[in-house]
Parts: C-alpha cells; structure tokens; sequence
C-alpha cells in the first residue's frame, strides 16, 4: 500500500512542476534586425503560437550602450480558440536612432508573460 502512495506523490510531484516549464521563454527564431534608413529599422522573426493571437505593434523600451530594447505585445483575437500550434512570422519597422546598434526582444503574452526572448545586431544593409 505504501508503494502505491509513494508512486501516487511522485505523479502528484511531477504534475505541479509541469507547468513551470511551459511557461519558461523560448528563443525567437530567425531574430533579424536590418536598418533601413538613418531612423529606422525592420525587426523580423518567428514563433510558435496560438491561430487566435496576433502580434500588436512594437514598444520601445530604453537604450543603453547602443542597445534598444523592444516589447513586441501578443493580443487574443477569439475569446474561445481551439490550441492550434502554428509558425507566425512578425515583421515590424520600428524607430530608431543611428545609435542603436543591437536590439533587445521580448515576445509577451496577453498574459503579461514573457513568451520569446532574443537579442541581435542590427545589419547595416
């Protein structure tokens, strides 16, 4: 019987710290940055989310030592969704001094959690 309550805590255990790993940030795939213009730049890059969510415009955060940090905001666009995965590709152009020679990403859920991380060097192209 003893046995049957240790595996049972075990299952139990395994059970609650699940959820910590869902919720760790990934990395942003093919992160890009590319300025366009002496005030300028275009972020791209891809994640795996949900079909009812979208992107919303890009917050610019501070900059320090030639590093500007940018939120890019997820917002829900169904109140009720199936949990289909899908690739979504972002691609925002943003305003940024000549400066900026490296951004900062962050992906943030409508949650307010951090979804995506990821830091690149901005392409003079």
């Amino acid at each position: 019987m003893s046995t049957k309550l240790v595996a049972l805590a075990a299952i139990f255990a395994a059970g609650l710290t699940m959820p910590s790993f869902a919720q760790q940030a990934a990395t942003l795939d093919d992160l890009d940055a590319e300025r366009i213009n002496a005030n300028q730049i275009t972020i791209d890059f891809e994640y795996t989310g949900g079909a009812c969510e979208e992107v919303g415009p890009a917050v610019l955060g501070e900059e320090t030592d030639g590093t500007l940090a940018v939120n890019f905001p997820i917002t829900s666009t169904a109140e009720i969704c199936t949990q289909q995965a899908l690739e979504i590709d972002v691609e925002q152009t943003i305003e940024a001094p000549a400066t900026v020679t490296r951004v900062d990403v962050t992906l943030t859920g409508a949650d307010g959690n951090v979804v995506g991380t990821g830091t690149t060097d901005v392409d003079n192209d």
